[in-house]
């Protein structure tokens, strides 16, 4: 699964559960009552007793009206829980006996399935019903055991109106007409799954079929964005090709559809055979060329998933990492394979940066049942865990990791696994011990925080490393024992050495004729980690300029940016800004000339402005949005904003003008808003920047811009702009709660927003009224919570401690 913009608000189990039963085969039948978002179900579940002396079956279940329940094939009595649902059984059971449950049921599932249909507002809006199992989501909308560690053969059979098509889990079986003009489709799987990876996708969709060895691969998008499918979804049968090659185990699956949907909850997900996907993700022609790499970390990143997450499936939330860790891996791994290993190096660069930085998920293994919600440390299951897994591919070579991989996937091919399945395939593969690797990496919280001084004897020739391990060690964090490459370059050339820190500080000697010019620890950023390192600028403008690899150079700029009045780093970073020949390292040394703030900062962040590529001008425009003392800044923005042939440059701009107030912003923004563009771009950085302006002779516009009816994808900007717009205007206030009635998702996380921005607590009883009918769930329950919670802070007086 690919996260969204928020996954919080759940309750998810941390341990496996003891079954009673082993679901062998599920089949659900689902027909809609559109106008009331209403399911009517029927399960029928093949499954096995696993003791003897069982009285009941437990199946999840939440909010579903139970109508009957057969037993195999009599009346069978039932009673039903808050989250349960009991079948009772006329005999106590005994181990291996086979049972037949059929379930009727109906529901307005608040959760695990979802509607998005066309209204009054939106009436040629595509019609959508769309489902999402994990973590623990498809109790919603069918009984059902509702855990990974079980697997099971699957048939959904739906049956929807005659225009509409479906997509779920296998190989499409038939369709067939039924009465009142709909058609029944019938899909089946005949490997198993767990029963969160269980999809239906129907509604007004388009689609494109090829075939990648005689597999059938679709693309479905909504109505209307068919224009889409090419520039998003081009490298996928490239995909399959490379990772089923590298891995030996060809794709496992019937077909491999990506259905794109309108509202998602998570940016995708790797539903059996059917990702689902948001249309977030999907890029608008005009864009592609301008989105460097496109969508592929999203796609690489499903697609992935195919093999690990489901063909082999953590058995329990706590080795979720096996899962979402080889995922985010493989976007490194595809994104070196495609676009060059210096594109990856640069990604794992800043994913190792921003971890860092986060104290939260520091204190965290990746591997802890210490949770409520499977994702509440997403950043350690996803972003550490694939540096993690990157790291433990150098330790074994490539040759060694990937033929353990290969051994993993066959040996538990349609099981549930733990990490000690992967540990076991690695050491049976290449009889190397990876015990210890494990218990830092894994069950151990943190990473090695470095302090590094470098001092050259001259009497000895020796140039002197001091090593220093500097993190808290409490909890889970410890001291690390790990290899790390060391290079020393002189005027006579290079030399590299892999020497193992393991100690609180330990020095290394390296022999040297002179002074070293400069000097690298964990040459190429391999190790997840903080180093500071005392170096002069002199060396730090050296490594810029010399260093082989793009995170060594990176670090340099970011480095420099720290050296306030250095016309010699200032002069470096503008020379590297234009100069070097990876655009991530112009890009960083852009933002340390922002940090800089100068004026001789600015006239070197303009002349970066001519590169070629969109990605590096745009977050050049950026950071001249920051320094607000170049008023000549104002026109050379507007020109930009006017003339520059990428959208994505043309919003920074606008947004930059209103950060440094210019005084032709206001003019300039409230203009933009009458542009089109791909993905409302223009018209969604034009009201970002009113909102920032604050001016109130922008309020009648914005206010019009947010009104229902108006394009949804350009509504929540100009929602989130009235956050900070008439801040005592009531009448705005009382927009703002109404919208967040609206059964749109993004307007109404966008006015709760708002409404926290403006800080009034007459908000809080409209949000808590709607908290208590339940008109919030999931995510948005959580965000609404959190709204009141600030609000109520907000209206205490000072010093009020109550």
């Amino acid at each position: 699964m690919m996260l969204g913009a928020a996954a919080i608000g759940r309750a998810d189990e941390p341990y496996a559960r003891t079954r009673d039963y082993d679901l062998q085969h599920v089949r659900t039948s689902l027909r809609f009552e559109l106008d009331e978002r209403r399911i009517l179900g029927e399960t029928t579940q093949s499954l096995v007793a696993l003791r003897d002396g069982l009285t009941r079956f437990a199946f999840d279940s939440v909010a579903l009206e139970i109508q009957s329940v057969t037993l195999n094939g009599q009346p069978a009595k039932f009673d039903s829980a808050s989250t349960k649902l009991f079948v009772l059984l006329p005999h106590a059971t005994h181990a291996g006996e086979k049972f037949e449950i059929t379930i009727r049921y109906t529901g307005q599932p608040k959760k695990g399935i979802y509607f998005v249909l066309p209204d009054k507002n939106y009436p040629d809006r595509p019609a959508e019903v769309w489902t999402q199992g994990e973590a623990e989501d498809t109790r919603y909308y069918i009984p059902i055991y509702d855990y990974p560690n079980d697997r099971t053969t699957s048939e959904m059979i739906a049956t929807v109106p005659k225009d509409w098509i479906t997509i779920s889990n296998g190989k499409l079986q038939s369709v067939t007409d039924a009465s009142g003009g709909e058609k029944t489709w019938h899909w089946r799987l005949d490997q198993p799954l767990s029963t969160y990876l269980i999809t239906l996708v129907a509604g007004q969709f388009r689609e494109t079929h090829e075939t990648w060895h005689n597999i059938p691969v679709t693309y479905e998008v909504p109505r209307g964005m068919e224009d889409t499918i090419a520039p998003t979804f081009a490298r996928t049968r490239q995909m399959l090709e490379f990772f089923s090659e590298r891995l030996g185990v060809p794709y496992p699956w019937d077909q491999y559809a990506q259905v794109s949907v309108d509202e998602f909850v998570e940016g995708g997900m790797e539903n059996t055979s059917a990702t689902t996907l948001t249309t977030d993700g999907l890029l608008d022609r005009r864009l592609a060329a301008e989105t460097h790499e496109g969508s592929d970390f999203l796609i690489s990143h499903e697609l992935f998933h195919q093999w690990f997450g489901d063909l082999v499936t953590c058995k329990d939330w706590s080795n979720l990492w096996l899962n979402e860790g080889f995922a985010t891996f493989a976007e490194f791994w595809w994104e070196e394979h495609n676009f060059g290993a210096d594109e990856a190096a640069y990604t794992r660069w800043r994913d190792a940066r921003a971890w860092m930085g986060n104290s939260r998920l520091y204190t965290q293994p990746i591997g802890t049942r210490d949770f409520d919600d499977s994702l509440e440390y997403s950043g350690n299951t996803y972003e550490k865990a694939g540096l993690v897994i990157q790291m433990l591919r150098q330790q074994l070579g490539d040759d060694g990791f990937f033929r353990s991989l290969h051994a993993y996937l066959e040996s538990n091919r349609n099981q549930n696994v733990v990490t000690a399945d992967l540990v076991k395939a690695i050491e049976k593969t290449t009889n190397v011990n990876v015990d210890r690797f494990v218990h830092q990496w894994i069950y151990g919280a943190g990473a090695p925080r470095f302090r590094i001084r470098a001092n050259f004897e001259a009497a000895t020739r020796q140039e002197h490393i001091t090593v220093s391990q500097t993190q808290r060690l409490e909890d889970r964090v410890d001291l690390f024992d790990i290899p790390v490459e060391i290079e020393i370059t002189t005027s006579s050339g290079k030399t590299s050495r892999t020497v193992g820190v393991s100690k609180a500080n330990e020095t290394f000697l390296f022999a040297a004729d002179e002074p070293p010019l400069m000097v690298l620890f964990d040459k190429g950023n391999r190790i997840l980690k903080s180093v500071a390192f005392d170096k002069t600028s002199a060396e730090w403008i050296y490594q810029l300029r010399h260093a082989d690899t793009v995170p060594d150079r990176a670090d340099a700029a970011v480095a420099l940016a720290g050296l306030q009045g250095d016309d010699n780093a200032a002069a470096a970073l503008g020379q590297a800004a234009v100069q070097d020949p990876f655009w991530g390292v112009r890009v960083e040394a852009i933002r340390a000339l922002g940090r800089l703030g100068t004026q001789d900062a600015a006239q070197k962040i303009v002349a970066a402005l001519g590169a070629s590529e969109p990605w590096v001008r745009e977050p050049a425009v950026v950071q001249l949005g920051s320094l607000k003392s170049e008023p000549e800044l104002g026109p050379r923005l507007t020109a930009i904003y006017q003339q520059d042939s990428s959208f994505r440059v043309r919003a920074a701009a606008l947004e930059s003008l209103a950060r440094l107030r210019a005084p032709n912003a206001f003019d300039v923004l409230t203009g933009a808003v009458k542009v089109e563009s791909p993905r409302e771009l223009i018209r969604k950085a034009a009201f970002a920047g009113l909102g920032f302006l604050g001016d109130e002779r922008a309020l009648a516009l914005v206010l019009e811009w947010s009104a229902p009816g108006k394009p949804l994808e350009a509504r929540p900007a100009a929602i989130e702009a009235l956050g900070s717009l008439g801040p005592q205007d009531k009448d705005v206030e009382a927009q703002l709660i109404a919208y967040i009635a609206e059964p749109y998702p993004s307007v109404r996380t966008a006015a709760l927003e708002s409404l926290a921005e403006r800080g009034d607590p007459a908000a809080i009883a409209p949000i808590e009224a709607l908290i208590r009918n339940g008109s919030f769930s999931g995510d948005m329950l959580a965000l609404a919570q959190s709204v009141v919670s600030r609000l109520q802070r907000s209206s205490k007086p000072p010093g009020d401690a109550h």
